[in-house]
């Protein structure tokens, strides 16, 4: 069988194999609740309240089911639902950006399982109709049954597909032995807890990176666009470059835009980031009084330009393409999403290739780190150092800097100990391989 037709087959097998089981569950389950008597004698509108109760429910558990989905088919090119695996092929022809294709692929799994529940009201007015002693209250309670027992096979179905994510080898990778199990950040990626976790107070190893960035920002003229690229929900790596025209900001996960757009709403409960304000005007040689720290935030405010998805699995991950950008700003981002080196080379060769001839590259990566740790979860690390740096960077590169930090306290808490740094100037290459090498 052709390995293009693979995932339809896997798709298709999937979805039956999913219908007939949801279809087990949810009527088992509304039939179970009618015959237990535990609502008999409510009145219509005491059952029509627990139906739109029940609906919140489904909606509650859907939500893990669909980015559990969007992480399936974007890994495997299957899913467990065939007209969202329709979708998301069809955004895939068109070049639909990431964001398109994943409310493509949410809206063709939604839209099935809305489809399936003209059975259940098809078949609870019947039984209304035909059956002595059935009410309208007994259905509306059949239904609500029957959509609490889709919610919880939509949350079992999320964490299945999660568990077969985890054995899965990482995106974008060549064939090779499944890595050690780490979590998937599609899935398990909290961003208030990694702000929690890193982001209290300024640590060592984002002190010796701003004080790096604050240098390298000397050379940035004030007309210059600057991408921070992988921003995590953070904002600290663009207030070093808080003088520039405008600083886009770009990730993979919505939520994490989300908690920068809090900042940059000056929201209740935003991420407070004026302690790293203080430690980039101190690496400056300025005085990080309240007045500075607040002005440094207002003119980041003002020079934060778009925040924009991007995805390193595509051969051009942002918006706005190759050599877009005078200044592209990547820390702990392209290391820390992969455990393979090689496909840390590509996407490196993917993001260089974003600033424009004769810009700026700034880099942070951990160094010799195999996996690190938010909460209770671990995240791959793609084992790196200065070396491998300085292999994938010096074919395009000019005025070459590269720094290495031991910070052997990290390991404790984190689970990395040591970081490395890098700047150049990216001078013109061709075209970038779409296959690590």
């Amino acid at each position: 069988m052709s390995s293009g037709f693979r995932p339809w087959t896997a798709t298709g097998v999937a979805t039956l194999a999913s219908t007939y089981l949801l279809d087990l569950v949810s009527a088992a389950a509304g039939a179970g609740l009618v015959g237990s008597g535990l609502l008999e004698g409510i009145g219509a509108g005491a059952a029509t309240a627990f139906l739109a109760a029940s609906y919140l429910a489904w909606g509650g558990a859907l939500r893990p089911s669909l980015a559990a989905n969007w992480a399936l088919v974007e890994r495997t090119g299957a899913s467990t639902c065939l007209p969202s695996k329709l979708a998301h092929h069809l955004a895939r022809r068109c070049r639909a950006s990431v964001r398109t294709r994943r409310i493509a692929t949410a809206s063709g799994y939604v839209g099935a399982e809305l489809a399936k529940e003209a059975p259940y009201y098809a078949g609870a007015a019947g039984a209304v109709l035909l059956l002595d002693g059935m009410t309208p209250a007994d259905a509306l309670v059949f239904l609500g049954g029957a959509n609490l027992g889709a919610a919880a096979y939509e949350y079992g179905l999320a964490q299945g597909t999660r568990g077969l994510l985890a054995r899965l080898p990482a995106p974008c990778r060549s064939p090779m032995p499944a890595p050690p199990r780490f979590a998937a950040f599609e899935t398990d990626w909290s961003p208030r807890r990694y702000l929690a976790d890193y982001y209290r107070t300024v640590e060592p190893d984002e002190r010796l990176t701003l004080a790096f960035m604050v240098e390298a920002a000397r050379a940035v003229p004030s007309d210059a666009s600057v991408l921070i690229f992988g921003a995590g929900p953070t904002l600290h790596h663009a207030f070093p470059f808080a003088a520039a025209r405008v600083i886009d900001l770009c990730d993979l996960l919505p939520g994490n835009l989300l908690e920068i757009r809090r900042w940059l709403a000056a929201a209740p409960g935003a991420h407070d980031w004026r302690p790293f304000v203080r430690a980039t005007i101190t690496c400056e040689g300025k005085a990080a009084d309240a007045a500075g720290v607040a002005r440094r935030e207002a003119e980041t405010r003002t020079r934060v330009g778009r925040l924009r998805v991007c995805d390193l699995c595509e051969p051009v991950p942002v918006a706005r393409g190759r050599g877009a950008y005078d200044v592209v700003v990547t820390a702990y981002c392209p290391d820390s999403a992969t455990a393979d080196a090689a496909t840390w080379a590509l996407y490196m060769r993917r993001i260089a290739a974003l600033v424009a001839p004769g810009g700026l590259l700034v880099v942070a990566a951990l160094r010799r780190c195999g996996g690190y740790r938010v909460g209770d979860r671990r995240f791959p690390s793609a084992n790196i150092d200065e070396a491998d740096l300085q292999r994938v960077l010096t074919p395009f590169a000019a005025d070459l800097r590269i720094e290495a930090h031991a910070l052997p306290r990290q390991a404790r808490h984190h689970g990395y100990h040591g970081i490395v740094l890098a700047r150049c100037r990216v001078v013109p290459q061709g075209q970038d391989s779409s296959r690590p090498s």
